[in-house]
């Protein structure tokens, strides 16, 4: 019973690290009064430039600064639409991401003659992505958790602690919270605000670039067709749960990383046909989220209506 207890939290930490990257990155995005719906594509695109590069150019680093790159090209696109543009965000967003699912197979059959898969693994040590940290590793019954996971996971929470202090401490933070608050206002007292919008997306191009390339670099070692799976959705409503707070929407990110950690052990308990009913467990998880956190303020929202007599 310890030893699942122990596998179901480091699965958490590990499957919660891509969403607490996307979802920290998004906050910013989304308090700017821009719904960046573009998530799911950039991780997708984070995850296949990082494998495509680090395959053509036999070297990691260059992989990694490709998908940073590739991500904050892909925001550009996103941002002129939306920010120049004045279009749906919705909408653009959702045609980036059918675009990005669209892309890698065609690349991958061109060049590659393979559609779903790319490996990286003769230049990729999966194995020695998960870190050995001697004092973590003494650590009563939280060693075998801490211990042995990867560089992005331990530098995710760093992250989230300059990117709060960012947020809630310094002017660039404050300016993006009233941007969203009150875009008029800001103008009116000369803040430009879409330069405001233009930094937190690359903030967030960022960030979704290093989700991308835990899941495909650190993970895997190898790029597979919608690696991101829908996790940009599921930090769209992280933060959207978090009421657009960074704390808040991170704890979210580690409910839902929870969910699919409990996905995985319990699948190692069930045949394979109970296991593929177990993907439904962070959907569901998703759903009952949004029930407790939105009822209480559907029902503080009360409509009232006056007739005229």
């Amino acid at each position: 019973m310890l030893k699942i207890i122990q596998s179901l939290l480091y699965y958490t930490i590990k499957m919660s690290t891509p969403l607490l990257l996307c979802s920290i990155g998004g906050v910013f995005v989304q308090k700017t009064g821009t719904l960046n719906f573009a998530l799911e594509a950039a991780i997708n695109t984070g995850a296949f430039t990082a494998i495509l590069f680090t395959v053509l150019s036999g070297n990691l680093l260059v992989g990694c600064l490709a998908a940073v790159l590739s991500c904050m090209l892909l925001n550009v696109l996103f941002g002129h639409f939306v920010v120049n543009l004045k279009a749906d965000a919705v909408i653009v967003g959702l045609s980036l991401n059918m675009l990005m699912m669209a892309i890698p197979p065609y690349i991958l059959q061109v060049f590659f003659k393979n559609r779903g898969l790319l490996m990286a693994t003769d230049i990729i040590d999966v194995g020695k992505m998960a870190l050995d940290i001697p004092f973590l590793r003494n650590i009563p019954f939280f060693g075998e958790v801490l211990n042995g996971q990867t560089l992005l996971t331990y530098l995710a929470y760093p992250i989230i602690i300059v990117l709060t202090i960012v947020f809630y401490k310094t002017k660039f933070g404050v300016y993006v919270q009233v941007t969203g608050e009150r875009r008029d206002a800001a103008e009116a007292v000369g803040i430009r605000t879409k330069k405001i919008v233009w930094i937190s997306l690359m903030i967030s191009a960022v960030t979704c670039a290093l989700a991308g390339i835990n899941l495909s670099v650190e993970q895997a070692g190898a790029y597979s067709l919608n690696m991101s799976a829908a996790r940009g959705l599921i930090c769209l409503a992280a933060i959207n749960c978090g009421r657009r707070k960074p704390v808040q929407s991170c704890l979210f990110a580690i409910i839902f990383g929870f969910s699919r950690a409990l996905q995985l052990v319990l699948a190692n308990f069930m045949g394979p046909d109970e296991a593929l009913v177990m993907d439904v467990v962070p959907y569901l998880t998703i759903i009952l989220v949004f029930l407790i956190t939105e009822i209480p303020s559907a029902r503080k929202n009360v409509m009232r209506i006056f007739r005229e007599e």
